[in-house]
């Protein structure tokens, strides 16, 4: 009996200690940790408002004759913002090095945008703005590492 109490004592350590474990890690398909899972889904959704909102500036910008230079830099910002939002919502192993690089595309995008000086643009500078940062928070809480590294 006293061989029961024993085997059933430590079977509750166990299981104590091993499930808050085995809950601690998950998330995407990556295991993200459960607190970062929010992070990441707030990147991959600003991602998304942000190349909706550089599209509607990109094709303000082409109707003006802007330069090709200004024009690709949106284009950039809008193709990395399409791939990091998808690859964050996939929960890509990738996803994290390709927040950084969304990340200065967005910033880079910001500036050429403000210095167009044109109101018809705030949004888009607006979302720039917020989109960089979102990408940077989630890459910070990554520690800079792709997710599952």
């Amino acid at each position: 009996m006293k061989g029961f109490y024993l085997t059933a004592v430590l079977a509750l350590a166990i299981a104590f200690f091993t499930i808050p474990a085995a809950f601690a890690n998950q998330g995407g398909s990556c295991g993200i940790k459960l607190a970062d899972a929010s992070t990441h889904a707030t990147c991959a959704t600003e991602c998304n408002k942000c190349a909706e909102a550089c599209e509607k500036a990109l094709a303000h910008l082409q109707a003006k004759g802007a330069s090709e230079a200004t024009i690709n830099t949106l284009k950039d910002c809008i193709t990395l913002c399409k791939a990091s939002a998808d690859l964050k919502s996939r929960g890509s192993e990738l996803s994290s090095k390709l927040a950084s690089a969304c990340a200065e595309a967005c910033k880079r995008c910001a500036k050429v945008c403000e210095d167009q000086k044109d109101a018809a643009l705030k949004d888009c500078i607006d979302q720039c703005n917020t989109c960089a940062d979102a990408c940077t928070n989630t890459v910070k809480a990554s520690g800079g590492k792709d997710c599952c590294k």
